[in-house]
């Protein structure tokens, strides 16, 4: 064979070679590594007994008692879930009422 017909098939059989390689999937997907650290995002809500008796939920590990009426002002992770401990006219006890969202930020949760 012809040294540039040898050199021109070289060339040829490297670049379909090649293709598939450069379009190939990395071997393995590393997670960034703030993501690990970052803070648990936290939200402030304020909770009210809009029932004429009072109510007690349970605010992540925490019980607590709303008395009719008045607002108790909690900041709280993202996720945490507030769960009836008495029943209500809405919430059987056991119930969730609500998990928090970033988007509660400043709200205030009525519980009838």
């Amino acid at each position: 064979m012809k040294r540039p017909n040898l050199f021109t098939l070289t060339v040829v059989a490297a670049s379909l070679l090649a293709a598939p390689v450069v379009y190939a999937a990395p071997a393995s997907i590393s997670s960034p590594v703030h993501a690990m650290f970052k803070k648990a995002t936290t939200v402030t809500l304020s909770l009210r007994n809009d029932t004429t008796s009072e109510i007690q939920v349970s605010v992540g590990d925490n019980l607590m008692t709303l008395v009719p009426g008045k607002p108790i002002s909690l900041t709280l992770p993202v996720g945490t879930r507030i769960i009836a401990k008495s029943s209500t006219a809405d919430h059987p006890a056991g119930s969730v009422i609500a998990e928090v969202i970033a988007d509660y930020n400043g709200a205030t949760i009525g519980i009838r």
